[in-house]
């Protein structure tokens, strides 16, 4: 059985082999996350799952009507299969909606040609620090470009897709006072009180880790690559602001990191300036494409507002890995490792072909993937001793998704005749797509991860950088009421939040449609863990459901007591009973047993076993939390000399008083 930190286990088939990880120092690491993704008809609509929230919204990654983004995401596309494996589907579909339009201050009608999945932990399970682990099989034609396949770890005070809370957010990781950029990043280290409950003086931001980020396409070799890298490869990246705002390399270049002498004995100037001692492994190049992005003054249609002096740079510090067309078909394994804050780093690792998949009998290699193989390592060193910049230090979730934007694969320039529009049911827009994309996605594409992992070390000792932790609100860096007092930041926008309260829904428990106990988890190998204090007793809940599952298949007359939950009538009669409030029409809905929740029972519960800011904060006085006032120098001595002046007053009239 898994023993952990923390009641964060959502384990579908434990096994001793995944308990514990070795990091690259050699320490141990424990699992705290995992998720197997067998439980077939699992689904992830916001509010079916305590970890996982399956997005219902568009894309809006630049403007009022999306950017560069064509799809909208649809939580439909996010399902289990029965051979145990999460499926996410991007495919064609029309969503039509009326979007605000900020410039004129009015609806407009939208419309997007293109449905996928984007499945994110925020808010639910957070963490900082650790190893990241999963096995997943690529999405779409390897070399046919358009589709933007990613799995990627983004700090808790942003949200993926919801722009206004990642503006002046994403992706800061700078903790030091400088007020030329105090504007520019709203929880700024130079704020004397930073208020919603978080620690003044301290810098924060949404960071962001990318595992990886898939290009596909033409497998030519792309210039300035060092080694050569073509399609498809991953991109491996650290998004850091602040960034390098002078002598940055150009676009389509290597960093030039050497300066000479003129035969004067003059030293030229180094044209372009770049982070050093990055260290790439094997088949690993410097990304020459793509080094960050420039936030500058927004424009009147865009959802969010930044002035001239809240613009910034953001760095993109990466690599491109060579993959190939292997990676389409079958398991293949992923690692990131983060060491959290100063003196910490980053190290990203990739492993050959792990095992064969039913819809392919091919292998790679030995196929036994025995070995993580090392590709990237960022050190804080490096990007602090640049900007004074940090690995990030942010409570973080997971993020998994496939997007389909117009900047990532596609054509960057389009024939004269060519009509440029997206919809692939227009034969007048075909040239605007990459070749082969729309048939490719008329198909429908998907991609598989077999399972995703978390572990972390709770000896401080053992690594370098900062404690590792589990929880969207730790004291070190509280969330929690900052989400809580920017709600409307993190909510869906208009017309989709007609329906909504808050950022998230509630989770259900019970009250799906079923039609026999199988429907709600009953008879499952592993569902007679029941959430606890992790330790001998879950261990041997385990040990007695196997066994009776056993007796049950050799000996059908006895009974197999447990299971998720299982398929009642669907009534008002049990009052206090979690099934009488729904509202499904199914004569018969699912009601859970303990330690499981979701419509159908097939997720583990889950809850914190430490207390976030927030809820310690509830204890301390109320004179603890009010802002602390700053006196000058010169004030404090006014005030001390009329103080002493009303002393000297007082015991004057005093004594005049007794000699009365």
């Amino acid at each position: 059985m898994i023993i952990t930190k923390a009641g964060w286990i959502d384990v579908d088939t434990p096994t001793e082999k995944y308990t514990t990880k070795s990091f690259v120092d050699g320490s141990t690491y424990n699992l705290v996350m995992s998720d197997e993704f067998n439980v077939p008809g699992r689904t992830f609509e916001d509010g079916d799952d305590p970890i996982w929230t399956g997005l219902d919204k568009s894309d809006d990654d630049s403007n009022a009507a999306g950017g560069g983004s064509l799809h909208f995401y649809n939580s439909s596309t996010i399902t289990t299969t029965e051979d145990g494996m999460l499926r996410i589907d991007a495919t064609l579909g029309d969503t039509h909606w009326n979007h605000y339009y900020p410039k004129k201050k009015e609806f407009r009608p939208i419309k997007k040609y293109f449905k996928s999945g984007m499945m994110q932990s925020w808010n639910k399970f957070c963490f900082t620090g650790g190893i990241v682990e999963f096995d997943i099989i690529l999405p779409g034609d390897p070399h046919i470009g358009g589709l933007w396949p990613a799995v990627w770890i983004l700090g808790n005070l942003g949200r993926a897709t919801y722009e206004a809370s990642t503006n002046n957010i994403w992706p800061w990781s700078y903790d030091v006072c400088d007020r030329d950029l105090q504007q520019a990043q709203t929880i700024s280290a130079c704020n004397e009180q930073n208020h919603f409950g978080l620690n003044k003086r301290q810098g924060r931001g949404a960071t962001e880790i990318d595992i990886l980020e898939v290009m596909a396409g033409a497998p030519e070799v792309l210039v300035n690559t060092v080694p050569p890298i073509k399609n498809p490869y991953i991109d491996l990246t650290l998004q850091v602001a602040p960034g390098i705002p002078f002598n940055r390399p150009l676009s389509g270049y290597q960093p030039i990191r050497r300066s000479k002498m003129t035969k004067s004995g003059h030293l030229e100037s180094i044209g372009q300036v770049w982070y050093e001692d990055l260290e790439l492994y094997g088949n690993t190049s410097l990304n020459p494409y793509f080094y960050g992005t420039y936030l500058g003054k927004t424009k009147p249609e865009e959802p969010v507002t930044r002035t001239e002096k809240q613009a910034f740079q953001a760095d993109a510090i990466g690599a491109m890995h060579q993959i190939t067309p292997a990676h389409f078909k079958q398991l293949h394994s992923f690692r990131v490792e983060w060491q959290p804050g100063p003196k910490g780093r980053i190290d990203w690792f990739v492993k050959a072909h792990k095992k064969n998949h039913t819809m392919d009998n091919s292998t790679e290699g030995d196929g036994k993937g025995q070995e993580w193989v090392k590709a990237l390592t960022i050190k804080d060193e490096s990007i602090n001793g640049m900007m004074n910049s940090q690995i990030p230090n942010e409570p973080s979730c997971l993020i998994m998704n496939i997007a389909i934007s117009s900047s990532w694969g596609f054509p960057y320039k389009f024939p004269a005749f060519c009509k440029k529009c997206y919809n692939c049911n227009d034969p007048t827009c075909h040239c605007s797509f990459p070749p082969g994309f729309c048939q490719m996605l008329k198909q429908n594409v998907s991609m598989y991860i077999d399972h995703i992992r978390v572990y972390q070390s709770h000896n401080m000792s053992a690594h370098p950088g900062n404690n590792h932790t589990v929880g969207c609100d730790p004291p070190e860096y509280p969330s929690k009421e900052w989400i809580k007092g920017h709600e409307y930041m993190y909510s869906r926008q208009a017309p989709f939040s007609f329906d909504d309260i808050g950022p998230l829904k509630k989770i259900k428990k019970g009250g799906g449609g079923c039609e026999t106990d199988k429907d709600c988890g009953a008879g499952d190998v592993e569902s007679s863990i029941v959430q606890g204090p992790p330790g001998n007793k879950e261990l041997s809940m385990l040990e007695n459901g196997r066994r009776k599952l056993q007796d049950n298949k050799t000996n059908p007359s006895s009974t197999f007591i447990g299971g998720r939950g299982k398929c009642v009538p669907n009534t008002r009669a049990g009052r206090g009973m979690i099934y009488s409030k729904t509202t499904s029409k199914s004569p018969n809905v699912c009601k859970c047993n303990n330690g499981f929740t979701g419509p159908h029972c097939l997720s583990i519960n889950h809850k914190d076993d430490d207390k976030g800011a927030y809820e310690l904060s509830q204890r301390i006085s109320i004179f603890e939390v009010i802002a602390s006032p700053m006196f000058p120098t010169l004030l404090c001595i006014v005030l001390l000399v009329l103080c002493s002046l009303f002393a000297f007053v007082l015991v004057i009239a005093v004594t005049r008083k007794r000699k009365m």
